[in-house]
């Protein structure tokens, strides 16, 4: 009975483990000059005290796309990030704000965080993700 209950298990551990497929790095998200692709008329993030500081797109073999971000407090009071404070550029051109952040997240003054965003299927890569702070001239 056990060697039953044993492999019944190891069955079920491989057939969900085999639905979910790892995300690898695309690339290091270097600054650009986003005016290149950002337009005025494009959706703008929510003004806030955060920056982005850097960023790792990665992505799956279905197309979906998560972003490696580090983000810094620039206030000297702790602040709470929102989605809406951020927004991701795709190469095609279009920008969209977040609609979710994995968590509540509370950043002390001139502290910086570092967290995985899901962003779902698209087929364009990432090519920015931007702050109010990283659209200042």
């Amino acid at each position: 009975m056990n060697y039953l209950t044993i492999f019944g298990l190891l069955i079920i551990s491989l057939s969900s483990s085999a639905e979910e497929k790892p995300y690898t790095m695309d690339s290091y998200l270097p600054p650009i000059n986003v005016y290149e692709f950002y337009r005025e008329d494009k959706i703008r993030p929510q003004k806030s005290d955060f920056k982005i500081k850097s960023t790792i797109a990665m992505s799956n073999e279905d197309g979906n796309r998560a972003v490696l971000v580090s983000i810094e407090n620039l206030s000297s009071g702790r602040r709470i990030l929102e989605p809406e404070q951020i927004v991701v550029m795709y190469a095609n051109g279009d920008v969209t704000k977040l609609s979710s952040l994995p968590k509540k997240i509370t950043v002390d003054g001139g502290a910086s965080v570092n967290m995985t965003i899901e962003l779902g299927y698209n087929i364009y890569p990432i090519i920015s993700v931007l702050t109010s702070n990283n659209l200042k001239q």
